[in-house]
């Protein structure tokens, strides 16, 4: 029995049978948008932040969303609801739709909407205890003035690269630089670092999406009088923190104890295992979850 559930424009079909057309300007040329929800305790986790990100990157792509919030809503429960086991990870794709095999988008008139599910990732529990190993990749972010980061495309081929790279080093995750050489955020997640007692992140200004988890992190910190600083941070600095954390929707708040072969001074750190363990009352915030 397979573990996925797919629909496509409302249609759910088996796995083997998903299929969306060769012409179809998402599979052509990444001309798509997505967003991945979670479940916890088997509710919608963030689900209105998220469809807030979907429609910001349908604007700056000039994409129109064929469905209302809550029928994206609706959507999403019923793939939990067909989906075998417990949590789900829940991906909505929005592609261009099908049209002629021709850059300009003119000819496509109709959006593709995929869903796809399948049961929430489980990473290491050592990964929690003691931390991820990840590396500064080579490859570097995309500029805000190319493919801009904040909108969450399709066209993911950098991230790709990184994300080989990291494997290929024995690492969870790639931390990615922009062409500044300042850190921007890992291939699937937000990074922050703790230096003398206090927590600092990359400004979106420097090109990186708009973590959702990483919204509720630093609106946690403040809740918790962690000073925060959304500033330009350099590799160097990166390398010399206390602490050094990553955040997305499928690992929470994940420690990291070494960045390529160097060991950080602490995973987790006193700060992480404060956010870690304060992030439990946001995953289980009624304000947060849809039924």
């Amino acid at each position: 029995m397979s573990t996925y559930v797919t629909v496509i424009n409302g249609r759910f079909v088996d796995e083997k049978d998903a299929q969306v057309s060769v012409l179809d300007h998402g599979f052509l040329f990444g001309d798509s948008i997505y967003e991945v929800v979670r479940t916890v305790q088997g509710k919608l986790f963030g689900a209105r932040q998220h469809l807030k990100r979907l429609h910001a990157s349908a604007d700056a792509l000039g994409l129109r969303l064929p469905l209302m919030d809550e029928q994206f809503i609706d959507l999403l429960r019923e793939m939990h609801r067909r989906k075998p086991g417990s949590e789900s990870y829940l991906r909505v794709i929005v592609t261009r739709g099908v049209g002629e095999l021709d850059l300009h988008p003119a000819s496509c008139t109709s959006p593709t909407v995929i869903g796809i599910a399948k049961p929430l990732p489980q990473w290491p529990a050592e990964s929690y205890s003691r931390g991820a190993k990840v590396i500064l990749a080579g490859v570097r972010r995309n500029p805000k003035n190319a493919t801009d980061p904040a909108i969450k495309s399709g066209n993911y081929l950098n991230n790709v690269l990184a994300i080989v790279e990291a494997r290929a080093a024995g690492a969870a995750e790639a931390v990615m630089l922009n062409v500044q050489g300042h850190v921007t955020e890992c291939t699937t997640s937000n990074v922050f670092m703790v230096q003398g007692g206090e927590l600092h992140t990359p400004d979106l200004g420097e090109g990186l999406l708009a973590g959702v988890t990483r919204s509720f992190v630093l609106e946690l910190a403040r809740k918790l009088s962690l000073r925060c600083h959304e500033r330009a941070i350099s590799a160097s600095e990166l390398l010399a923190a206390d602490e050094v954390f990553i955040t997305s929707s499928t690992r929470d708040i994940m420690p990291v104890a070494a960045i390529g072969d160097m060991a950080l001074r602490h995973s987790p750190g006193p700060v992480t295992k404060r956010l870690m363990e304060a992030f439990k009352t946001v995953l289980l915030d009624p304000s947060n979850l849809i039924a």
